[in-house]
């Protein structure tokens, strides 16, 4: 009775479908991106909220930075680039979310003086040099200042940094694209260069990257399997149809999300193309079906041939919806990444709008069409060569149940030995290509300085002054000390490198003053000195007002989260073990912290996500099948597929990170309709056709097993345009899931029937 509601007011039907699509995806422009990786954090995140208590104290950003490399004699001591280092510094100042307090550069940074009874604090240089004698004088006054050497010049004097702060984070795509310009105007000569990097310059440019690869690949996917609907059913309503469903699926989905305020990810770039190949399922198997009843009854009317085929089809994609929409929700329920949990959310959604039109849309749409037989089904017991081909596969399955259990077993065997390699890593700056110029900049400033990357330790004392006490200074200069015997720990800046420099000033430049006053009373008098010729803030970002708080950065050449693990886990066990004591107290924080963390709760979450995803795929198949037995049987195929994924990435070294940790998951779901169907059919041909297993095997292939064929090529091919993506981890994800769903599909279509032939399960109704 409802599909004789649906077909008797198709058109009211059709026209309320895409209203609404329209209506929903309305929103869609005003979808914000966020591109930040504080984003893959919950916001009470512990080491979240201690990283926004350090920037607020100290007034720490993620920065842009510049880099100006000159590699010549003079290195950028020379006139014409230091004159480049001022001009850059002063057109920052007139770029919009620039803090103008916030930008740091040779140009803008000053140097310490000692003179017979006072301490002087000037710039390096009042304005550019003019002769190289002048820039020679420039170089030896940065060499003599540690505290600058390898976080705003390198030691060789070949780069230099121009560090910029934003005002506000959520603007670093434009800011990223002024730089840029700005880089592109400079008044460079032969033998300078510039290039833009910087935690700021990375979200920035990940924003416009993302755009770029979601306009190139969403067309292709949607092109993809337009034509694989015309090959599999050669007339237009059967390449259209499907599309209006995905149209809708994406649209409102998308539409949700803009709706609800919910940000646009950088995974979130996988869901359109993820919905387009969820969305054409359904109305694969509805038009099969289709199809195949106008064959067998070639003189119905066309609102007949609908009715059948619904009542038929309805019952297979519903199981297979609420299949699906379990995988995505276990995904989003295990998760604690904000953007893994809304993918699960809005994917869930997405399969249920992609349901909701393909029976009540698409049946609405057939009923108005006249009937017009496929040339792909000519009769009922002629079938075209994929037909066929499928049928050859059923007849092999038959004769060789055992011989493919036996395979399998090997394979899983093998697999479980591949997946104990699995390896759980990441590093932000490769989800571009190698020769994108932000990577490029990133190993420059990594190479020629002490890297980009920032572990910060907050110092607390008990008292204000705290950090005038000597013995306090000199806590933190061991702890520096240590920090620099740690792997791809490259250098540090705290208050006692100032304090040592206003040390050696005062004592004639001499290099074994360069160390901590023994005396709590002079430390103060520096302070006291520097501040009556220089700026008191500019010691904001190592120390607070009252000399209480100070943050010490430690600067690591690499953004690799195995690297960072190591450091920040050793620097934990050194500040507990030693350095912690009432007297004076340290925490962790920074970007490589917050880094830490997150990409730890990432491989911590994966495998409760996907084992939440197979146990509400499990139990909803059960539930659905009225059997445990039939649920079990129905999640082999699937489990196998994750199994052999986890050995190839193990083997081949490809890590669990931000593009690798949602396959899984999506895989369960996906994957899992290919079971559903194949188990579904069977007992339909065995319990209520009353067919031998061979018999219902035979008949499986040829129709069902067709319809999957076209299925599996809509979702693999359709997944497989992200292998093509330029953003680097969805081209993992990408590959990752077409193997998936091709070890689902060929398992569904193997493993299983030999499985219900071999053992002849009760759910079945074998006798």
């Amino acid at each position: 009775s409802f599909f004789s509601t649906i077909t008797n007011w198709p058109k009211t039907i059709m026209l309320i479908g895409v209203l609404a699509a329209l209506a929903i995806s309305s929103f869609i422009p005003s979808i914000h991106k966020d591109t930040r990786s504080d984003a893959f954090m919950p916001p009470d995140d512990p080491a979240l909220i201690y990283q926004h208590k350090i920037e607020k104290t100290f007034g720490l950003k993620d920065p842009m930075v510049i880099a100006v490399v000159n590699e010549g004699p003079n290195g950028v001591f020379n006139p014409h680039t230091l004159a480049l280092v001022e001009w850059l510094s002063h057109e920052l100042e007139k770029i919009d979310n620039i803090d103008l307090d916030g930008i740091t550069s040779l140009a803008t940074e000053n140097n310490i003086i000692g003179t017979e009874d006072s301490m002087l604090v000037e710039p390096f240089f009042e304005a550019a040099p003019k002769s190289q004698t002048e820039a020679d004088k420039i170089r030896a006054n940065v060499m003599r200042f540690p505290l600058y050497l390898g976080s705003l010049v390198s030691r060789k004097g070949t780069a230099t940094l121009i560090v910029a702060e934003m005002l506000h984070q959520t603007d670093a795509q434009a800011t990223y694209k002024a730089l840029l310009a700005l880089a592109a105007r400079a008044p460079v000569q032969e033998g300078e260069f510039i290039h833009v990097a910087g935690e700021g310059a990375v979200s920035g440019y990940m924003g416009a990257y993302i755009d770029a690869d979601a306009k190139r690949l969403n067309p292709i996917s949607a092109l993809v399997i337009t034509l694989i609907l015309f090959i599999a059913f050669r007339t237009l309503r059967g390449a259209l149809l499907p599309n209006l469903v995905v149209l809708a699926t994406v649209g409102s989905a998308l539409g949700v999300m803009a709706a609800m305020d919910v940000s646009f990810f950088v995974i979130t770039n996988a869901l359109p193309v993820v919905l387009i190949g969820i969305a054409v399922a359904d109305s694969i198997h509805i038009l099969s079906q289709y199809y195949e009843e106008m064959v067998e009854d070639p003189f119905a009317g066309s609102r007949q041939i609908v009715i059948r085929t619904m009542q038929k089809m309805w019952k297979p994609v519903t199981l297979t919806t609420l299949t699906t929409m379990a995988g995505f929700i276990g995904l989003s329920i295990a998760s604690v990444m904000p953007p893994m949990t809304y993918f699960g959310i809005f994917a869930a959604l997405g399969v249920a709008i992609a349901w909701l039109y393909s029976i009540t849309v698409v049946p609405a749409g057939l009923s108005l069409l006249a009937l017009k037989p496929s040339k792909a089904y000519q009769s009922a017991t002629q079938v075209d060569r994929f037909g066929a081909a499928m049928s050859l596969l059923g007849s092999w399955v038959i004769r060789h149940p055992v011989l493919i259990l036996v395979l399998s077993t090997l394979i899983a065997a093998a697999g479980a030995i591949g997946a104990s390699k699995l390896e759980i890593n990441e590093d932000r700056i490769t989800t571009f290509q190698k020769d994108e110029p932000i990577v490029v900049a990133d190993h420059v400033i990594n190479s020629h300085l002490d890297g980009s990357h920032y572990l910060d330790i907050v110092v607390e004392t008990p008292d204000a002054e705290g950090l005038y006490k000597p013995a306090n200074l000199k806590r933190i200069e061991d702890m520096q000390a240590f920090a620099l015997t740690l792997p791809h720990v490259k250098g540090s800046t705290s208050v006692v490198d100032y304090i040592k420099q206003m040390n050696k000033s005062m004592h004639g430049n001499d290099q074994k003053a360069y160390q901590i006053p023994d005396d709590s009373n002079l430390i103060a008098q520096y302070f006291l000195l520097y501040s009556a010729s220089g700026d008191p803030t500019d010691f904001e970002e190592e120390v607070d007002y009252d000399y209480r708080l100070a943050n010490v950065r430690i600067r690591l050449d690499s953004g690799k989260f195995t690297n960072e693990k190591s450091v920040v886990e050793a620097m934990d066990i050194y500040l507990q073990q030693h350095f912690n004591s009432p007297e004076i107290s340290a925490n962790i924080g920074g970007r490589v912290n917050v880094d830490y963390h997150w990409i730890q709760r990432l491989g911590e979450s994966h495998f409760g996500s996907v084992a939440i995803s197979l146990l509400l795929v499990w139990l909803m198949a059960s539930a659905s099948l009225r059997s445990l037995v039939a649920g079990t049987i129905t999640i082999t195929p699937v489990a196998l597929s994750i199994l052999l994924i986890y050995a190839v990435m193990g083997v081949s070294g490809i890590w669990l990170g931000i593009g690798t940790s949602m396959f899984a998951a999506i895989a369960i779901g996906l994957g899992v309709d290919f079971a559903i169907h194949t188990v579904q059919r069977i007992v339909v041909l065995v319990h209520e056709e009353n067919q031998s297993i061979d018999s219902a095997l035979e008949k499986l292939y040829p129709s069902t097993g067709r319809a999957l064929l076209f299925n599996f090529a809509a979702l693999a091919l359709g997944f497989g345009v992200l292998i093509s993506s330029e953003v680097v981890p969805l081209t993992r994800f990408g590959s990752l899931v077409f193997v998936a769903v091709s070890v689902s599909f060929l398992a569904s279509m193997t493993v299983l029937p030999a499985m219900i032939k071999t053992f002849k399960p009760k759910f079945v109704g074998l006798r």
